[in-house]
């Protein structure tokens, strides 16, 4: 087996062994830097700055109810839903329910648990990875079962997230080791670990209990996809070619804190890279920030990232739930609950299309999304 999936640029080498001092927008080697001891400024924005917005209601039936944010895949063609209660949710593009299926069980082409989900619509297939079983198991759009093979990770090393890439699956196993699998086989085609100790990670003990916590460690990029973990003070783009090129990095070490501060990807639009910060504490506090590589400025969007359609509404596009690695780099998703929606309207905190929407909503119905464009 082999054990270097990617291939390193010599620009990543230069970085690690100390070229490090670039600035967030250095057009020698398009690096940018993060202090995350610093407070950046706070900006005053609103979605709508940045991007075009519309809003996709999802038409519900007893068979395909939504937990929240728990997008698989979305373009001109299905938006896929995926969660361990109703299983797999294919819409149109406008949100028409198309079909579902959930194979959970115990019997042949059947999973314990629905963790995580992504379609390859090249090859019409649904992945679908099961936690419990380090286990994943494929089937076509419509629910046919082709395959199953496991993850190759143990249940203390389980693999929390993965993309598709050609050929390829690419994992990202708890705690700072990444996978490549052969998509039909299963085999493993290599693997790459970032920082120098795999046990470093967002786990840590607490009144002698474990304490877990997930995130996503990567984003689909124009060029391939952004990947970082816990151990690792760069952030790399894997190309589709298999090279990692680094493109930003975080000081100080995180290896070198008392008290951990990890610097996590979320978006990387054509003028804007947005991340987010987690410490290793309890409650894992969060806060998001925004890269203007036009600017070489670094915002706090703490909580000033606001949408015109919808008063006081908080926009975020990250979360444990919400899949970006098969969204395009040009697109985010939120998602917007019934409830929340009654509420705004019957407050007049509501306008235009997201007004008329609402004003049709009942409590039980599946949630809205709020498809966010990014501006070039």
């Amino acid at each position: 087996m082999k054990t270097h999936a990617f291939n390193i640029a010599f620009v990543a080498v230069c970085l690690l062994t100390g070229c490090t001092g670039k600035s967030v927008n250095d057009s020698s080697a398009n690096i940018w830097t993060f202090d995350v001891t610093k407070e950046y400024p706070k900006k005053e924005m609103y979605i709508q700055d940045i991007a075009d917005v519309k809003y996709i209601p999802l038409e519900s039936n007893d068979s395909m109810l939504w937990l929240g944010s728990e997008i698989a895949f979305l373009d001109e063609d299905y938006i896929i839903g995926a969660n361990p209660r109703s299983g797999i949710l294919v819409h149109d593009n406008k949100g028409k329910a198309l079909h579902s299926f959930h194979r959970k069980g115990s019997g042949p082409g059947e999973y314990n648990w629905l963790s995580f989900a992504q379609y390859d619509k090249t090859q019409n297939e649904i992945y679908i990875l099961s936690y419990s079983e380090c286990k994943f198991y494929v089937y076509d759009i419509k629910g046919n079962f082709k395959r199953s093979f496991p993850t190759h990770c143990n249940t203390q090393n389980i693999m929390e997230r993965f993309f598709l890439m050609g050929d390829e699956i690419i994992g990202y196993c708890r705690e700072n080791t990444y996978l490549c699998l052969d998509k039909k086989s299963g085999s493993v085609l290599g693997k790459y670990s970032f920082g120098a100790s795999a046990n470093f990670g967002g786990s840590y003990y607490s009144d002698n209990m474990r304490v877990n916590n997930q995130v996503t460690t990567f984003v689909k990029d124009s060029n391939g996809y952004i990947l970082t973990s816990y151990a690792s003070d760069t952030t790399w783009l894997l190309t589709t070619e298999k090279i990692l090129v680094p493109i930003g990095v975080r000081t100080p070490s995180a290896l070198t804190m008392e008290e951990p501060i990890f610097l996590l990807p979320v978006k990387n639009t054509p003028r804007y890279y947005f991340t987010y910060t987690q410490k290793k504490a309890v409650g894992y506090p969060e806060v998001m920030y925004m890269v203007d590589k036009a600017e070489n400025r670094i915002y706090s969007l703490e909580s000033e990232l606001k949408n015109k359609d919808c008063v006081g509404q908080k926009v975020s596009f990250y979360g444990m739930f919400i899949t970006q690695a098969n969204l395009q780099s040009s697109i985010a998703v939120q998602t917007m609950s019934a409830s929340f929606l009654i509420d705004s309207y019957e407050d007049g905190r509501l306008s235009g299309r997201l007004k008329e929407i609402a004003s049709n909503l009942k409590e039980d119905d599946n949630p809205v999304l709020m498809i966010i464009a990014f501006k070039e």
